[in-house]
């Protein structure tokens, strides 16, 4: 099946609308999503991912329909069965302005897709990133949301893209490296696994922190701070991670070799780990 949309209760092919012209997620970003895998009709994480599309509604001031919400979640998975999941909440129809009218109803859109996202050979090669030229702003409050509003990390996917990269990566106005478009970033150092901190302007993903969570118990020190691009491009081995991809290795950046230019043995270790959780 390539895939269905549950949409406000109804469900049916990806192909057909059935929200109108005033849709504030559609006209204006204004909205959250969640995306995740499923694995034999269960979404996986979902318990965290609930919790933060949660957070997000309440920052937002989106009155969320969480019965909408896991009525369509539980359906889709049903159908799908294997593949991803991705969950979408908005303000709903509302007249014309920024200003949403009080009355506005949240649109629900859940759709599941029996795809792999990722082939399996590149997990074997490893990705290749690049800096994206300009900024990110580590000071907004949009940030930490895993908002409808991506239009800076489509011009940084682009920028990879027309570089022949995989990935694009953000450094924040001070310099310091923030996350990739789709993916949060890990560096191995002398002994020690650092990400950059929240502070540095990402949004902490959910595989990011299972990661992290993962390498303590394996008792390999685990560092939230700041990572300078010479400090990914000096580190022994590099990986980015989200819920689709789980563990990718890293294995240059800006043409430039990472490490040995090949994915490294902690990176593998953990991605064994993590596969088993």
């Amino acid at each position: 099946m390539p895939g269905i949309a549950w949409v406000n209760g109804e469900i049916g092919d990806l192909n057909r609308p059935r929200f109108g012209v005033r849709e504030r997620g559609f006209l204006y970003g204004d909205g959250v999503f969640e995306t995740l895998r499923l694995r034999d009709g269960l979404p996986q994480d979902w318990k965290e991912h609930r919790q933060r599309l949660c957070q997000g509604c309440s920052a937002l001031k989106i009155p969320c329909p969480w019965d909408d919400v896991e009525a369509g979640v539980a359906e889709v998975a049903a159908r799908i069965g294997n593949g991803v999941l991705r969950v979408t909440v908005t303000r709903g129809e509302s007249p014309r302005g920024l200003l949403p009218h009080p009355d506005s109803r949240p649109t629900v859109v859940v759709v599941g897709q029996d795809e792999e996202p990722y082939p399996r050979d590149i997990y074997e090669r490893g990705m290749h990133a690049c800096l994206v030229s300009f900024p990110r702003n580590h000071l907004s409050p949009l940030v930490r949301l895993k908002s409808l509003n991506c239009l800076e990390n489509i011009l940084g996917r682009l920028e990879a893209a027309a570089a022949g990269s995989h990935e694009g990566i953000f450094c924040n106005y001070l310099g310091e490296v923030a996350e990739g478009t789709t993916s949060n970033v890990f560096i191995v150092l002398e002994g020690r696994i650092v990400t950059p901190s929240p502070a540095s302007g990402l949004l902490p993903g959910i595989t990011r922190a299972k990661v992290m969570s993962l390498a303590r118990e394996l008792g390999i020190p685990v560092v939230e701070g700041s990572v300078l691009p010479e400090d990914l491009l000096g580190a022994e081995e590099a990986f980015l991670t989200n819920s689709l991809m789980g563990i990718m290795p890293l294995v240059s950046v800006d043409g430039r070799r990472v490490g040995t230019g090949r994915p490294g043995p902690v990176t593998a270790s953990l991605r064994r780990k993590l596969q088993f959780l």
